[in-house]
């Protein structure tokens, strides 16, 4: 059976400047804080809440692992607790791309199958390094 991707939500997140933390033998640290945002979707609406961050390690090999986590507070009040881990990678345009595989913390209610399914995401920064755009889909 071959799977299905659901589109789940789009969230256009700002980012501030990264605190460097360093070179710290397997790469070089960077802590991204995260200011907000909003969440768009067919199935899931929202915003960013400030105070999230992704916790980066750039590679000798230029690729970049991330570990971000926030939360989101749906247009209906319900908070759902993100961790989105992934790969990116700088492209021509200096812009960052890269895929991430969303798992999300919810109550018991209305959003409770966000616990049940597999999630993959797209990423996209823009050069100046100052916006994400992710895209998540449910895996069907």
């Amino acid at each position: 059976m071959t799977p299905h991707l659901q589109p789940v939500a789009t969230l256009s997140v700002e980012i501030d400047p990264p605190h460097v933390v360093g070179e710290i033998g397997t790469g070089l640290r960077e802590v991204i804080p995260i200011r907000g945002g909003r969440v768009d979707g067919p199935l899931l609406r929202g915003r960013v809440l400030p105070g999230g961050a992704d916790w980066c390690l750039t590679r000798a090999d230029r690729l970049i692992d991330i570990w971000a986590r926030y939360t989101i507070e749906t247009h209906d009040g319900v908070l759902v607790s993100v961790l989105n881990p992934g790969i990116a990678r700088q492209d021509g345009d200096g812009d960052f791309v890269g895929r991430t595989t969303p798992r999300f913390e919810v109550a018991p209610g209305p959003y409770a199958w966000l616990r049940e399914h597999v999630f993959v995401g797209t990423l996209r920064t823009n050069a100046a390094g100052t916006d994400v755009a992710l895209s998540f889909f449910r895996v069907d």
